[in-house]
């Protein structure tokens, strides 16, 4: 019975751990993204998001860069209410051939590791302080 509750607490930290880490990673991400200083689709300069192109649910490009745009709040709402028509522009931005690309790697599964997540962290914060 002690080592079944030792394994649950070990288990139970780690999920906090990735959370914490997968947290810290959307906010270093975004301040990446929006650092770009403009809406990629109209040119406005604030209020940015960080709008992906494939759902943030898929690991394998939640921080691919080539997975997101810039976009101000009133063109990351247009492109909710507009699927199709921002499908239409992503492949315009993107091309053909690097949407397709990037649909194939949206459609693997990533199971990222602590180490993993902590390097790219590590990665995310040095990108950021030599900006």
């Amino acid at each position: 019975m002690f080592k079944k509750a030792k394994w649950h607490k070990a288990v139970k930290k780690a999920k906090t751990t990735r959370k914490k880490l997968r947290d810290q990673l959307d906010k270093l991400f975004s301040k990446i993204i929006r650092s770009k200083g403009k809406c990629e689709r109209c040119g406005k300069t604030s209020p940015l998001n960080t709008a992906h192109i494939f759902s943030r649910r898929n690991l394998a490009i939640r921080w691919d860069k080539d997975n997101v745009f810039c976009l101000c709040v009133a063109c990351h709402f247009w492109g909710h209410q507009n699927p199709i028509l921002f499908a239409e522009f992503v492949k315009e931005k993107l091309g053909i051939r690097k949407y397709e690309e990037l649909k194939k790697k949206s459609q693997t599964i990533k199971k990222w590791t602590i180490p993993e997540l902590e390097m790219l962290v590590k990665t995310f914060k040095k990108e950021i302080n030599s900006e």
